[in-house]
């Protein structure tokens, strides 16, 4: 097998755990670009790494693949970094009844650096143990082969052949790193660095999740932008006023761009279940399809255009220079609290002037402010404590629960707009369900009260009230 791999001169794919090469020989002959798992476990974490296949020759690498990455590359140049060669005997493990478990390769290899000529070629002798069923007899195996080639010499390593080819460079943090919460004693600054960092992160993984087509992705990307827009604002009173702003300006257009498909996949599952009659779910079929590639190719247009990109180089240096003023640099225990307590009783006071017969309006300022408060609180927990973590837990039931009530809101009233152009029969039965989901709406906001006293105790006993 004959593989180029490709990255920018600061290799800031391969920094971020991504591999783009092309290969000969083997039998999958082509493009590959190898990313962390777009699955994770109960942690969050990826558990494995994901593949994308793509056919073309060595001279042009496929625009799919660099779309895949531009949120990581930013228009950077895309160059031949290494080559590796690599003679592989694979060998295939099985059980009495002839099932696969195991497969073993016996790889010798040969790797070249194409972005240092001065850089000698090298060599090594890799054997890769892999999983081919999940299955107790395989794991059996797998110990039994690995502690036999630990006995005759070998040393784990996880590198993959390029990280291996290109140094350790390929070991230098990514862009954005990931950057440990500080002691509450710690400066504030250090704090807003660890909390911008992993919201960046998580924008970024979740934009390369939208281009990948995986699911929930435009979800996880429109909770980062609101996540970041949220500590800007709890954290305004340290920061430089004219940076929030535009940040906040620019995070809110990027989440409006992504609202539309997001609303539209929310009103699919919503809706699917309550048109009891065929000719209905199919007119709403229609109207949703439609509108859901509407909305896709608007935000797609979005993802690739240059205001993004900007986007996207100004919450790196955000993250790298957090642009704190001379109280940013106040110990974090102190600052944050203070900074906490501002969403918190904003929300108080808007629910305290709120009943059931306040408008719609006033309700969906009080999801607004809810939310506000349950990020904080989640923006601080790591440093401050389990106490602001289960406020967020609290508030984020309360804001899932004035969520559903916003939702059967605008279903309501989409369903009343698509009631006005669809034949007489449709339309009478688009009325029915307008009218049920606004019943629906007021369920949900009786749900909020009778939670709000238990959140506001926890609140008083951290001393925001």
């Amino acid at each position: 097998m004959d593989a180029t791999y490709y990255d920018t001169p600061s290799l800031t794919l391969i920094r971020w755990g991504i591999t783009l090469r092309h290969r000969e020989g083997g039998g999958d002959d082509g493009w590959h670009m190898k990313l962390p798992a777009s699955t994770a476990d109960l942690n969050g974490t990826p558990v494995g790494r994901d593949e994308v296949h793509a056919e073309g020759n060595s001279r042009l690498i496929p625009s799919e693949l660099i779309s895949i990455a531009s949120p990581l590359l930013r228009r950077q140049e895309i160059v031949p970094v290494a080559r590796v060669r690599t003679e592989r005997s694979p060998y295939r493990v099985q059980d009495d009844h002839g099932t696969d478990l195991v497969e073993v390769v016996d790889d010798r290899v040969e790797v070249t650096r194409l972005d240092d000529p001065g850089v000698e070629a090298d060599s090594f002798h890799e054997v890769e143990v892999e999983l081919l069923v999940d299955s107790k007899a395989a794991w059996r195996e797998v110990d039994t082969i690995s502690t036999a080639l630990r006995k005759f010499g070998a040393s784990p390593n996880t590198l993959s052949k390029a990280a291996q080819a290109l140094g350790r460079r390929a070991g230098d943090p990514p862009d954005v790193p990931a950057i440990p919460y500080p002691h509450a004693d710690k400066p504030a600054v250090d704090a807003l660095q660890a909390i911008f960092a992993s919201y960046v992160r998580e924008l970024l993984a979740s934009d390369v999740g939208v281009r990948r087509g995986v699911e929930d992705s435009v979800h996880s990307m429109r909770v980062a932008c609101r996540r970041l827009r949220s500590a800007l604002k709890t954290f305004e009173p340290i920061l430089d006023p004219a940076s929030v702003s535009f940040l906040r300006s620019e995070l809110s257009w990027m989440a409006t761009e992504l609202g539309g498909i997001r609303d539209t996949e929310v009103q699919a599952v919503r809706l699917s279940g309550m048109a009891q009659d065929q000719a209905v779910s199919d007119f709403l079929t229609t109207a949703l399809e439609s509108r859901r590639r509407a909305t896709m190719s608007s935000a797609m247009a979005a993802l690739r255009s240059d205001r993004h990109d900007f986007l996207i180089e100004d919450l790196i240096i955000l993250v790298s220079e957090p642009p704190v003023l001379a109280d940013g640099f106040a110990p974090a225990h102190k600052v944050l609290r203070a900074c906490v307590r501002r969403p918190w009783r904003k929300l108080d006071s808007a629910v305290k002037r709120t009943d059931a017969g306040s408008p719609e309006e006033t309700w969906h300022r009080i999801r607004i402010l809810a939310k506000q408060a349950r990020y904080s609180a989640e923006a601080v927990a790591p440093i401050l404590g389990p106490g602001y973590a289960r406020l967020a837990k609290h508030l984020a039931r309360a804001t899932d629960t004035l969520g559903e009530r916003h939702d059967a809101a605008v279903s309501a009233q989409w369903l009343r707009e698509l009631a006005e152009s669809a034949p007489p029969p449709i339309s009478f039965r688009l009325g029915m369900m307008a009218a049920s989901c606004a019943d629906e709406g007021r369920n949900y906001q009786r749900d909020f009260s009778r939670r709000w006293p238990t959140i506001s105790a926890r609140a008083q006993s951290l001393g925001l009230d």
